[in-house]
C-alpha cells in the first residue's frame, strides 16, 4: 500500500512531519497485518499534537453530536465523520469519505479565514467552493506560499474524491487507507494554522482525546 497520487506525495513529504510520517506508516502495517482488528490510538495520540479541535477531541460515534448547530458544526463534524470511518467502519473502504469529509472542514475554514479578512459577514462566502477559495486566500497575501501550493495540491485530492471513477485497473479502489490517513492530516494541519492565522478560538488548545461517548471534552 502507498501514496500514488501526485499532490498527496507532495502533502506527505512536505506538510507532514516525520513524527506523523511515521505514525501513519505503522498504522498502515496495522491495517495490512491486523486486517479488521487494526488499532487507532496513535493516530489520534498524533493528532492531540496538532492542537486545535480535531477528531481526536469528539466521540467515535457521530450520533453524539458536540456541535448540533453553529459555525463549529460545519468546521468540525466532517473531521468527528473521518474519525467514523476510521474507528467504526473500515478506512479501506471509507477512504474516499474520508478525504471528502476532510476537504469539507477545510472547505469552511477558507470560507472563515475570507469572511475575516474581506467581510464582517459569512453569507458573502457561504457557498465559495475550495478551489475558488483559496485562490481568492491566495490573492491576500496574508498566507505562506508553500501553504497555498499545499492547498492547491489539496483541491485536486478533494476533487478527485467527489467526481472521478476508479478507472485503473491496477488499483482496487480510487484510494487507499494510506492515502486517506494522509490526507486527514494534512487537513487537520492546513486547517489549523488558517485557523490561528486569524485567532479563531480554541485553534490554538489542545484537549482530552475522547474514546467514548462524552461530547463536551474541549470544554
Amino acid at each position: 500500500m502507498q501514496l500514488t497520487h501526485q499532490p498527496l506525495i507532495y502533502l506527505f513529504k512536505n506538510i507532514l512531519d516525520e513524527d506523523i510520517q511515521k505514525c501513519i506508516e505503522i498504522f498502515i502495517l496495522s491495517v495490512i497485518e491486523m486486517k479488521e482488528n487494526y488499532k487507532t490510538d496513535n493516530l489520534w495520540i498524533a493528532d492531540q499534537k496538532i492542537g486545535g479541535i480535531g477528531a481526536y477531541a469528539m466521540p467515535p460515534n457521530p450520533v453524539i453530536n458536540p456541535f448540533p448547530v453553529g459555525i463549529e458544526r460545519s468546521l468540525y463534524r466532517p473531521l468527528q465523520y473521518a474519525r467514523a470511518d476510521i474507528n467504526i467502519c473500515d478506512i479501506r473502504t471509507t477512504a474516499r469519505y474520508i478525504i471528502q469529509s476532510c476537504g469539507i472542514h477545510l472547505e469552511c475554514v477558507c470560507r472563515l479565514v475570507l469572511s475575516t479578512y474581506k467581510t464582517s459577514s459569512n453569507l458573502r462566502y457561504h457557498n465559495t467552493t475550495l478551489g475558488k477559495a483559496i485562490q481568492l486566500i491566495k490573492g491576500l497575501n496574508a498566507i505562506e506560499s508553500n501553504n497555498i501550493v499545499a492547498l492547491e495540491g489539496f483541491v485536486k485530492i478533494y476533487n478527485l474524491s467527489k467526481h472521478e471513477i476508479n478507472q485503473d485497473e491496477n488499483r482496487e479502489r480510487l484510494f487507499n487507507a494510506y492515502e486517506a490517513i494522509a490526507t486527514y492530516y494534512s487537513a487537520r494541519i492546513l486547517g489549523v494554522h488558517l485557523l490561528r492565522k486569524i485567532n479563531y478560538p480554541k485553534s490554538s488548545d489542545t484537549f482530552e482525546i475522547n474514546n467514548d461517548e462524552r461530547p463536551f471534552l474541549f470544554k
